[in-house]
């Protein structure tokens, strides 16, 4: 601000054609209606060297408000910024709550299956070695059963080849009775014959002796009719 035949006016701050802010411009109309007391009631001289002073504090004052207002503006902006990370950090910490209890669920879902994997390996183990004790078992039973076999197939071999002796034994016995059947028809026969022949011889001899008493008493009847 510079003064002219008991003027104060306004320059551009700076020099750069930016207009003066509200604020400042109300205050440099107060200061420059003091100056014009001023020099109203002594002289011009009393605020000549004052002047650049406090035109040099306006404007200072004045880059200092628009520094303050690009400030408040930075903040305002920051104020956003920091509410959408406000909310963003807020809706992150909501996602990662969730997801931790998604987490700790699975983990606990894992446990649990975990838990009932282990207990049906141990059952699976135990019912494993059942199943070898019973094949074990069985494996025994079948081997004393083979033996039991074995031993069977020999006895059975033993009787089979004792009976078929026993029935070699019984033909030859029948071919032997049945030679001495036929033998002994043959003796009989022949000790028949003799037997008949016998008694025909005796028959005869008798009957010869028979009519010879038969003539002996005739012959002593007749002569005792005599």
């Amino acid at each position: 601000m510079e003064l002219e035949d008991g003027v104060v006016y306004q320059e551009e701050p700076g020099g750069s054609g930016a207009v003066m802010s509200e604020r400042v411009s109300g205050l440099a109309g107060s200061i420059y209606r003091e100056f014009e007391r001023l020099i109203g009631r002594y002289d011009e001289e009393v605020v000549k060297e004052l002047m650049p002073l406090v035109v040099a504090v306006l404007e200072n004052l004045d880059s200092v408000f628009a520094q303050d207002q690009e400030h408040q503006v930075e903040l305002e902006l920051l104020r956003d910024d920091n509410e959408q990370l406000i909310t963003q950090y807020e809706r992150e910490k909501a996602l990662r709550k969730h997801a931790e209890e998604k987490f700790i669920e699975f983990e606990d879902s894992q446990e649990q299956e975990k838990k009932d994997l282990q207990t049906r390996v141990e059952s699976l183990e135990s019912q494993t070695r059942q199943l070898e004790l019973k094949a074990k078992n069985y494996a025994d039973q079948i081997s004393r059963l083979e033996e039991r076999e074995a031993e069977l197939k020999k006895e059975y071999n033993a009787l089979h080849q004792r009976h078929t002796e026993m029935i070699h034994n019984y033909m030859e016995h029948l071919e032997r009775t049945k030679l001495h059947q036929l033998s002994g028809s043959d003796q009989l026969e022949s000790t028949a014959h003799s037997r008949i022949r016998g008694s025909s011889s005796k028959v005869m001899r008798w009957g010869k002796r028979g009519d010879v008493i038969a003539s002996e008493l005739l012959q002593d009847g007749v002569e005792s009719g005599c």
